[in-house]
């Protein structure tokens, strides 16, 4: 009897939030916070934005050439990325409340796109 009334207890309370509560662990605007010192912070501000590019270029390689939307330079360097990433959410502060996550996305499809078509351009 207890273990139903165990199982029914867990069972029937949301484990989960519903879509609309889930935002990232963390917002656009403490990215900006975490990458403009450059001291030991640097490292972790590097590794979550590598982190993020690594996990959209890995769904991007699930699709055709023809739908891939970033288009990495040869020899791009992560402080490289971090300056253009830092750079586009600083002129667009509008994404600051919103997911990291989402905003590396659109600073990085904005900042290296594809040329149309999704072929990389010869550098």
């Amino acid at each position: 009897m207890n273990w139903f009334f165990l199982i029914s207890l867990v069972t029937a309370s949301p484990l989960s939030p519903s879509p609309q509560a889930v935002q990232g662990f963390m917002t656009a605007s403490d990215l900006t916070v975490l990458c403009t010192p450059q001291d030991e912070s640097s490292a972790l501000c590097l590794g979550y934005l590598v982190g993020a590019v690594d996990q959209l270029l890995a769904r991007q390689a699930r699709r055709s050439a023809a739908r891939h939307t970033i288009c990495l330079p040869k020899g791009m360097t992560a402080e490289t990325m971090r300056g253009a990433i830092m750079a586009r959410l600083a002129r667009d502060p509008r994404n600051r409340p919103h997911a990291a996550a989402d905003a590396v996305r659109h600073a990085v499809e904005a900042e290296y796109a594809c040329p149309r078509g999704g072929a990389p351009a010869d550098p």
